[in-house]
């Protein structure tokens, strides 16, 4: 079983705008999301792809700029306030 996330990445600041992260059976939501992004995207600097691996342990070996320490920074700051919340 593989996972699939699609990302939308800052180039110039080396940075993850956000990370959708989809089951394999849930492909079509996955490529409607990247779909959607992509559209309204009119920035180079906007870098917008699907991964697809069996871990994003994985995805993290084989595309180590989306989930560098980071790259991540923007994305567990955004998660800190609903994890707060959630304990």
């Amino acid at each position: 079983m593989s996972m699939l996330v699609v990302v939308k990445y800052a180039r110039r600041e080396g940075l993850l705008l956000s990370i959708d992260r989809y089951s394999d059976e849930e492909g079509p939501a996955a490529s409607s999301r990247m779909s959607d992004l992509e559209e309204v995207n009119t920035d180079d600097n906007i870098e917008i792809v699907m991964l697809c691996a069996d871990s994003e342990q994985t995805m993290a070996i084989t595309h180590g700029k989306y989930f560098s320490d980071k790259a991540m920074r923007n994305i567990r700051a955004q998660q800190a306030p609903l994890n707060s919340q959630l304990n």
